[in-house]
């Protein structure tokens, strides 16, 4: 009774499946179809992707090239003046100025001549040289000791010599500007053409200043003043002050004015001498 039930079930679950035949071992390409064969393509690999950081680099301004003080530097300068007419007139200035810089030491060395010639006769004569010699004690302190000499029959000087020795205070220094102030003690030996000479102990004060604005070109202010010791009313005064503009790599022109002030003057000369000059300064 229960046949037809299994044979029922038998047609409903179809007919078994068949075991698929194992794979060879070796394949044979001719025997597979064209779809079936896939080609590598054929190129340069791939390189696997790296990332790779992007630094921005921004440039800094550049900082402005330091000087290097040069070791020895000079100059030396011309001037001439001549009129006619009524009176012939001629006037000559040379001068010449070294500066040697060794290490904390500083050396100057200048001299100055000008002489006035009136209808073949000399009139006046003015000679003037000085050697100064300082050390730096730190960044804002020279000690310093100079030596002058000067002839001026301008202002009835026939021979003098001066001799100080004191402390200077740097108030700016380096480039482009350089500012000092001198103070300290000497001593004055001083022959006039008229009367009695002097010789007399004296407090000495300076200012020098100097404004280099470019190579060659510059303008120094310098002044000084001297006093005897025990009279006070006898000082004196000398300003000068001076521009310097460049014509060429080597040469420049030079305008300068100069103020000698004697509160007690030789006898029968002014108080006052002033000498202004435009000179062709070689600079080296």
């Amino acid at each position: 009774m229960l046949e037809p039930v299994w044979i029922l079930l038998a047609l409903l679950q179809g007919p078994a499946p068949l075991a698929a035949p194992p794979l060879p071992a070796v394949v044979d390409v001719a025997m597979l179809p064209a779809s079936a064969i896939v080609s590598p393509a054929l190129g340069p690999p791939t390189a696997p992707a790296v990332s790779i950081p992007v630094v921005v680099a921004t440039a800094s301004p550049a900082a402005a090239p330091t000087r290097t003080p040069e070791l020895l530097k000079g100059k030396a300068e011309l001037s001439y003046v001549s009129t006619g007419g009524t009176a012939s007139t001629t006037t000559i200035g040379t001068g010449a100025e070294a500066v040697l810089s060794p290490g904390r030491w500083r050396l100057e060395a200048r001299v100055n001549f000008l002489r006035t010639r009136t209808d073949g006769t000399v009139r006046a004569r003015r000679l003037t040289s000085q050697v100064r010699g300082a050390r730096k004690i730190g960044d804002r302190a020279e000690l310093f000791a100079r030596g002058t000499y000067l002839r001026n029959t301008f202002a009835g000087i026939d021979n003098s010599v001066d001799g100080a020795a004191g402390v200077t205070a740097i108030i700016l220094q380096g480039q482009p500007q350089r500012l000092s102030f001198d103070s300290g003690f000497g001593y004055i030996g001083e022959d006039r053409t008229v009367g009695r000479g002097r010789y007399v102990g004296t407090f000495d004060m300076g200012l020098r200043h100097q404004w280099e604005f470019s190579r060659r070109n510059r303008f120094s202010n310098d002044a000084s003043l001297k006093t005897d010791v025990d009279r006070t009313s006898d000082w004196r005064l000398t300003h000068v002050a001076a521009l310097q503009a460049a014509l060429n790599a080597m040469l420049a022109l030079k305008l300068s004015h100069e103020i000698n002030y004697r509160n007690e003057p030789v006898p029968g000369f002014t108080r006052a001498d002033t000498v202004a000059a435009a000179a062709i300064v070689a600079t080296f």
